[in-house]
């Protein structure tokens, strides 16, 4: 990848004078680029040195994202074809939106420890296992599922409120609470 980023204003801006060029992790990359000419270019030279040591480019794998005002980029051609332009993408199990919100990886998350919930279904119904137990496997599988990556997300009232009654919502049915409980309350 270093032969790859050679040029020292690829990338987009860090710091003052420094560039931040690519994510990498195993064998996972991200190109960061700020004009669309540059990542053809930064593309073109990682499928010629990644030729050198016989991997390739998986056209399948590999997509390409626009954070642009343009309705129509410019293509980004590797040997087998052009990349597909996508929307949204996962990277390390966050999803990454072109609009730069959070809410699709929000709601990827719940949705995630959502079904972890549903099918720790017996857990919560045991009657012999005690709610020390229930809320340390809780806080362990589910909540931790749910705020993963969270320190990237930005905070805002919405953002609390959905995770609030996330939260609200399995712990009364871990204590057994049912809607029919607040309507005897109320009366």
């Amino acid at each position: 990848m270093r032969r790859t980023v050679d040029k020292s204003k690829y990338g987009i801006i860090w710091q003052k004078w420094n560039y931040l060029t690519d994510l990498d992790f195993a064998d996972d990359i991200v190109i960061l680029v700020e004009e669309e000419n540059v990542c053809q270019e930064m593309t073109t030279k990682l499928e010629k040195q990644s030729a050198q040591v016989e991997m390739n480019i998986s056209q399948e794998k590999t997509k390409a994202m626009g954070i642009t005002q343009r309705s129509s980029p410019q293509p980004i051609a590797i040997a087998k074809g052009n990349l597909k332009y996508v929307e949204r993408f996962t990277y390390l199990g966050s999803v990454i939106s072109s609009v730069g919100d959070v809410d699709a990886d929000i709601n990827t998350r719940l949705a995630k420890a959502a079904a972890v919930f549903r099918r720790l279904d017996n857990v919560w119904q045991s009657s012999t296992l005690s709610l020390k137990i229930k809320l340390d496997l809780y806080t362990y599988l589910i909540v931790s599922t749910a705020i993963y990556a969270s320190e990237t997300w930005k905070s805002t009232a919405r953002i609390c409120q959905q995770l609030d009654v996330f939260h609200q919502h399995n712990l009364q049915k871990i204590l057994g609470i049912t809607w029919k409980y607040h309507m005897e309350e109320l009366s």
